[in-house]
């Protein structure tokens, strides 16, 4: 049932809105990855999947305002801090990463980062994430990788924690869902010890 990561997500994400997370978030060194990227693929309009507090939303805004800005999480209370901390910027809207309350070829660019191992159905929110892009858009997803030892303790603790990760996935399943999905030029690298950057266009 999906108690197990959903709910959970939505709880515990709920009550940290004020938190480290709402302070900046944990993964400040993966952001530069992504705005380095977004340079690269000048978009005109973006959408983060599982924004959280709205931290790399607003790196984004500070080095590239000429985008038009979108956030999605399943905290509602993620959301709200998101809207307060972009102001009038970001249009922010509360919803379930595999099944988007979004319109199809909404937006040039969707960035995903840290959240993938929160999903219980991962290739659900991937073709999500292809459905909104326009043609020609990227999906820029960032999450969890490491050693096959680290990940395979990590996924025995998933569910036995109050958080809702689901699962770590490892690069071949990762690259299985980009391709399920539909992108086409898709690549991967490692960007620290224990996280990853795919890339892959429509």
């Amino acid at each position: 049932m999906e108690n197990d990561a959903k709910t959970k997500s939505r709880k515990y994400f709920n009550s940290h809105r004020k938190s480290k997370l709402a302070r900046g978030g944990y993964w400040r060194h993966d952001y530069k990855f992504a705005l380095e990227a977004i340079g690269r693929i000048k978009p005109k309009s973006l959408i983060d999947i599982g924004c959280g507090p709205g931290a790399f939303l607003l790196s984004v805004s500070e080095s590239y305002p000429d985008i038009s800005l979108a956030a999605l999480d399943l905290s509602e209370e993620m959301v709200e801090e998101t809207r307060l901390r972009l102001g009038g910027k970001v249009d922010a809207v509360a919803g379930d990463s595999e099944d988007m309350p979004l319109d199809s070829g909404r937006f040039g660019a969707v960035t995903c980062n840290m959240s993938l191992h929160h999903y219980p159905h991962p290739q659900k929110a991937v073709n999500e994430m292809y459905r909104i892009l326009g043609e020609g858009g990227y999906l820029l997803l960032n999450d969890l990788d490491c050693i096959a030892p680290l990940r395979a303790l990590a996924n025995f603790c998933f569910p036995r924690m109050h958080t809702g990760d689901a699962k770590m996935y490892k690069r071949e399943e990762i690259l299985e869902f980009m391709s399920a999905a539909g992108f086409k030029d898709v690549s991967y690298k490692k960007i620290s010890p224990f996280s990853f950057q795919c890339i892959g266009r429509k």
